[in-house]
């Protein structure tokens, strides 16, 4: 039967098999001592004085006829008889005390496994989509209790990593969706235009190219994350000052474009990562200050250690900045998000509306706590 494979069923009988063996002990040994006293009784206490029968403080007036071989042989059938109701009632009560027994362990187990009832009634109404369950337990501080708060915990680090992923793919879904329409409208007003000329047939593969390039870096970035995520990433000690001179190199040419200076200070910092994922999260990182900087600003990255566990990357603007609560909104500061996390760092903004924005990516040199909660750039 089902419920006889339930740890509720295994506990009771545990706990009706201690009681039952204990009481049975106890009865047992009950039974073998009075028995032990009523055969000493006959051997050695018995004795007839006269036409009397002496046995422990009782005296009997015996008929003169009785032989005291036949005052010992009645006295051993009553010493049976008394012996053989014993153990019926024994047998009666050892029955009764396996089914009380049964009961009681039925309901202390059930008492003792509710939380456990309450943690699997939970587990069941998980979904994917709805994370927000949670067991609550309140009590002692026993076992359960902590199991139960680890299960809410785990539940905990689900929901978060969770929303991520579906924040994360939102975001690369709708950037992703933003170049691929400008190429398709782009192509199909050229060629809805039966007169286009060369030079129109050139200025829309320059579009193509160009957007089809910042998808390839944003398919070149979901990568590195993947690699990550899978622990197929090798890491390696990584001097966060040649990826800031390399930035400043790779950008000197779009920064010159829109009319943007690029200033480059770079600070020795050794940090455990993979250069790949960290070039690609600097390079959004700039992506986006070049984007928001005005014309005639300076976009100033940098990277140092703020203390000796601490190591940092940074980017400052002089944009119109934006609100904090909204770091997260776009595929390249998705992709920054993820990478910091992946290498248990962080990433932190510092704006100020219309005087600019500084994003922090601190990363951990020697240790995983807390990162310091400061701009070591200030805002320029």
């Amino acid at each position: 039967m089902k419920f006889t494979r339930s740890i509720r069923f295994r506990l009771s009988s545990l706990y009706s098999a201690v009681v039952f063996g204990l009481g049975g002990l106890l009865l047992g040994l009950v039974y073998a001592a009075i028995r032990w006293q009523l055969t000493r009784q006959v051997e050695t206490r018995m004795f007839l004085s006269g036409q009397r029968l002496r046995m422990g403080q009782y005296t009997v007036v015996l008929d003169a006829r009785l032989e005291e071989a036949q005052v010992r042989t009645i006295e051993s059938l009553f010493n049976q008889y008394v012996l053989d109701e014993l153990a019926r009632w024994i047998l009666l009560a050892l029955a009764l005390l396996f089914v009380i027994s049964m009961i009681v362990g039925w309901i202390i187990a059930g008492r003792a496994l509710a939380p456990v009832d309450r943690i699997t009634q939970v587990a069941r109404e998980i979904e994917a989509s709805d994370l927000s369950r949670r067991i609550a337990l309140e009590g002692p501080d026993d076992e359960l209790t902590r199991l139960a708060a680890t299960f809410d915990s785990m539940l905990d680090r689900l929901e978060r990593a969770f929303s991520s992923q579906r924040k994360f793919l939102a975001d690369t879904s709708h950037d992703l969706r933003t170049p691929l329409s400008v190429i398709r409208s782009n192509v199909e007003v050229t060629l809805d235009d039966p007169e286009s000329s060369v030079d129109e047939w050139r200025a829309t593969g320059e579009i193509v190219v160009r957007n089809a390039s910042r998808m390839g870096s944003m398919i070149d970035g979901l990568l590195a994350a993947a690699r990550f995520e899978s622990g197929q990433a090798t890491m390696v000690q990584v001097d966060l000052a040649a990826l800031i001179d390399q930035a400043a190199l790779d950008h000197k040419l779009a920064a010159a474009t829109a009319d943007i200076q690029i200033e480059a200070l770079p600070g020795r910092a050794i940090v455990p990562g993979e250069p790949i994922a960290l070039t690609r999260a600097l390079n959004n990182l700039v992506d986006n200050a070049l984007r928001v900087a005005p014309p005639g600003s300076t976009v100033r990255i940098a990277s140092g250690s703020d203390q000796p566990q601490w190591a940092y990357l940074v980017v400052s603007d002089q944009g119109p900045g934006f609100e904090p609560s909204r770091t997260g909104t776009g595929f390249g500061l998705s992709i920054v998000e993820q990478v910091a996390a992946l290498h248990k760092g962080h990433l932190l903004p510092f704006t100020v509306q219309d005087e600019g924005t500084a994003m922090v990516i601190w990363l951990p040199a020697e240790s995983d706590g807390d990162p310091p909660a400061h701009n070591p750039l200030p805002l320029v």
